[in-house]
């Protein structure tokens, strides 16, 4: 019996979010599938890739012709797919999960899930940090594999809870009675902290989003932080961390190929919407808040 490959990405990773793939020209143009496919295979192929990536796990594709099929745009016209298949497929590996895998694209899907966890693991960093500073509290702040551990386990929608357990939920039977609510005025005291300490926190300040959004964004374009930073040190220093905000998210809802590229025009381009007094103010605090939502922090 042939045993068959781990899955080459996590079962729970999904890039959804990320709106463009990343596509190394040199890699692709000198690649076996350019020089000894059909054009239509590898046309067929890159439509395949882009379908993987939002698939989920990303970088994996179903074991199934004719949702294949679908997914290069031939419909049900099988015969086509199947003419091209074993050059689309190229490269493809059947793993112990039944699915398809691709490993160029697993290694760039990877990446953008461990910076996608990484942005997560800072803002709950922040918020445990916010926490303690605001309660007089020790919790300790996770450390990065205990909270993937956590995020992965389900703990939560996101992010660690804030508040241990013994602490932030009551214990069997605790509460329940008039009796014991009158005879105790300090039994509700634990929960009271705990729901204190579990509020939302402020959010980071426009320039922590705009590093952090920004070195996740630029990382998925194939930038290293060495040659990520000054970019982004130099948008700030010339337009704000704010306008940087608002042109990250624009290259996220855009699906800019070249982020970079793509924030330089827009502020050759850009100026403020909006007319009248306060209307432009108005316009970039809702355009800030939106872009923030979509970088993933929404307060």
């Amino acid at each position: 019996m042939t045993c068959l490959p781990a899955p080459l990405t996590p079962p729970d990773c999904d890039v959804q979010d990320f709106s463009y793939m990343p596509l190394h020209v040199a890699r692709l143009r000198d690649s076996d599938l350019a020089a000894e496919e059909t054009p239509e295979a590898c046309w067929y192929a890159v439509l395949l890739w882009a379908a993987s990536w939002h698939q989920i796990p990303a970088a994996s594709l179903p074991d199934n012709e004719t949702v294949l099929c679908k997914l290069v745009g031939l419909g049900r016209d099988l015969k086509t797919f199947r003419k091209n298949k074993a050059g689309m497929m190229r490269g493809y590996i059947l793993c112990s999960d039944g699915r398809w895998y691709h490993p160029v694209v697993a290694e760039r899907a990877n990446i953008s899930w461990e910076s996608k966890l990484q942005q997560r693991w800072r803002t709950e960093c922040a918020r445990v940090k916010k926490a303690n500073q605001r309660n007089d509290t020790s919790i300790p702040v996770p450390e990065f594999d205990t909270f993937v551990l956590e995020y992965r386990n389900g703990l939560s929608s996101g992010t660690l809870p804030i508040v241990p357990r013994d602490i932030a939920s009551k214990g069997e039977g605790e509460g329940e009675g008039e009796g014991d609510k009158k005879e105790d005025s300090g039994a509700g005291a634990p929960a009271a902290i705990a729901a204190e300490i579990a509020l939302p926190v402020d959010p980071p300040n426009p320039e922590k989003v705009m590093f952090d959004a920004g070195l996740t964004l630029l990382f998925q374009a194939g930038y290293s932080e060495a040659r990520a930073r000054p970019v982004l040190g130099k948008w700030k220093s010339q337009h704000g961390a704010e306008a940087v905000i608002v042109a990250l998210g624009k290259a996220q809802r855009e699906g800019a190929v070249d982020p970079v590229g793509f924030i330089n025009g827009c502020f050759r381009n850009g100026g403020s919407n909006g007319s009248g007094p306060g209307a432009g103010r108005r316009n970039r605090s809702a355009e800030i808040d939106d872009a923030s939502r979509r970088l993933g922090f929404d307060g």
